[in-house]
C-alpha cells in the first residue's frame, strides 16, 4: 500500500540578481529576473511503513521538496497523492509563537497539526516528558536553545501520532542523549509500519535508519534505490568534487565597465520638507560618446522599502538625447506625510534594460498633527443631526 506518491513535482522560483531588480522590472516592465527550477519532474512513490532518507548537497531541492510534502509550500506543477495524517518537523521552531511558554505552544502547534484540544490535554504530559523541558515549559519560548526548540517540536510531532513522519534535519541541532532518544522513537515509528521521511547530512543515520534513499541534485531525482547504495555513490560524488572545487568560482564577476556612466544629483544629498511642498531635484548625466539615448527613471521608496511611486522616461516617451545632459525632475506639493523616504534616480539605456547608474535623494517629512499614514488623500466630512 502506497503511503504517498508524486508524479512530475516540480517547484519554479523567480530570482533576482540585486534587490533593486525586483523594482527595475516594475518601473520599465523588463523582465530582470531568472528563472530557477529548485525542483523539476520529481516522480517516486513511499510505501507504507517504509523510512526514505532523502539526500544531496545543499540547495539540492531536500527542503523544498519535504515542505510542499507537509503541506506548507505549493508546487508549480505536479501531483501529490498522501494517505494518512502528516506530522512535518521542518525549520527550527516553525509554528511556534515566541512570545508563548512552552506549554502555549504545545496547544497551538499541535491544534495546527490536527488535534483537537481534549486530543492535545491527554497527551500534554507525555509531550512535556518526553522533551524533558519540565522546568522550562512555562517560560517564553524565545529564551529556549535551538536545542530546546527541537525537543519540544519533536515531542509534539511525534504525539500526534502521525501516520507519515517528516523529519528536516533537525535532529542534528539537539544533544547527543536527545538524538538517541529521538532515533529510537523513529525506529520504533517504524515497527508500527509508520511511514517515516528522514532528510540529513549523516550518511550514518541514513545508513542504518533508511531501507530506501532519494539523491536529490539540482532539484532532480539523481538517484533512488537501496539506502546503502545511493549513500555510496553519494559519497563518491562528494569526493570527486572536492577534487574539482576550485574550477567552480568564476561566475558573478561579469559586471565592469559602468564606471564610464556617470549620473550625479545637483545639490545636498537630503533634504527636510513638509506635506504639500513642492520638491525639485536637478541632476546631470554622462556616457560614452557612442550613446546617442538613454532613459531616466525614479523610485520613491519609504523607509521600510515600500515603493510609493514609481516612473520613467518610457511612460511619457520622452527622449533623453545623449551623450550627456541635466535633467529637472519636479513634484508639485509632495502629499507625502511624515517620515523617511529616499529619491532613487536611476541612468538606463535606451530600452531600459540595461542600468548604467543611480543616484540617490534622501528625503525626511516633518510631522504635521493629526494627520498619519504615508500620504494626504483630500477628503470631505458631512455630519448630520439624527
Amino acid at each position: 500500500m502506497l503511503a504517498l506518491r508524486t508524479v512530475q513535482l516540480s517547484k519554479c522560483y523567480r530570482l533576482y540578481q540585486r534587490p533593486v531588480d525586483r523594482l527595475l522590472e516594475l518601473i520599465f516592465h523588463t523582465p530582470k529576473h531568472q528563472i530557477f527550477w529548485a525542483l523539476k519532474n520529481i516522480t517516486f512513490e513511499v510505501r507504507t511503513g517504509e523510512t526514505v532518507g532523502i539526500i544531496g548537497d545543499n540547495g539540492a531541492g531536500k527542503s523544498t521538496l519535504l515542505k510542499i510534502l507537509a503541506g506548507t509550500l505549493k508546487p508549480t506543477t505536479g501531483e501529490i497523492e498522501i494517505q494518512g495524517r502528516i506530522a512535518a518537523l521542518l525549520e527550527l521552531g516553525a509554528g511556534f509563537h515566541p512570545e508563548f511558554t512552552g506549554r502555549q505552544n504545545i496547544y497551538l502547534n499541535a491544534a495546527l497539526l490536527g488535534l483537537s484540544e481534549d486530543e492535545i490535554r491527554k497527551k500534554e504530559k507525555d509531550i512535556i516528558a518526553f522533551s524533558e523541558l519540565e522546568e522550562f515549559i512555562d517560560q517564553p519560548v524565545k529564551t529556549y536553545s535551538s536545542g530546546m526548540y527541537v525537543r519540544l517540536a519533536f515531542s509534539i510531532a511525534i504525539q500526534v501520532d502521525p501516520d507519515i513522519l517528516i523529519v528536516d534535519e533537525a535532529l542534528s541541532v539537539g544533544d547527543q542523549k536527545f538524538q538517541k532518544k529521538s532515533i529510537d522513537r523513529i525506529l520504533s515509528f517504524r515497527e508500527q509500519g509508520k511511514t517515516v521521511l528522514f532528510c540529513s547530512h549523516s550518511m550514518y543515520h541514513i545508513t542504518h535508519l533508511c531501507q530506501r534513499a532519494i539523491w536529490l541534485h539540482k532539484g532532480r531525482i539523481k538517484l533512488v534505490g537501496e539506502a546503502r547504495k545511493v549513500v555510496q555513490s553519494y559519497e563518491d560524488y562528494c569526493r570527486e568534487k572536492k577534487e574539482k572545487i576550485n574550477n567552480d568560482q568564476n561566475n558573478e564577476e561579469k559586471k565592469s565597465g559602468n564606471e564610464r556612466y556617470v549620473l550625479r544629483i545637483i545639490g545636498p544629498a537630503h533634504v527636510s520638507l513638509n506635506t504639500f511642498d513642492d520638491l525639485e531635484v536637478q541632476a546631470f548625466y554622462e556616457g560614452t560618446p557612442e550613446d546617442k539615448n538613454f532613459c531616466l527613471g525614479f523610485a520613491l521608496i519609504r523607509n521600510d522599502e515600500v515603493t510609493i511611486f514609481a516612473s520613467s522616461t518610457l511612460y511619457k516617451k520622452l527622449e533623453v538625447p545623449g551623450p550627456k545632459g541635466r535633467f529637472k525632475l519636479k513634484f508639485p506639493k509632495i502629499p507625502l506625510l511624515s517620515g523617511n523616504y529616499r529619491l532613487v534616480l536611476i541612468l538606463a539605456d535606451d530600452t531600459g534594460n540595461l542600468v548604467l547608474a543611480t543616484d540617490t535623494l534622501k528625503i525626511t517629512v516633518e510631522k504635521k498633527p493629526m494627520f498619519f499614514g504615508t500620504t494626504f488623500l483630500e477628503h470631505q466630512w458631512q455630519v448630520f443631526l439624527s
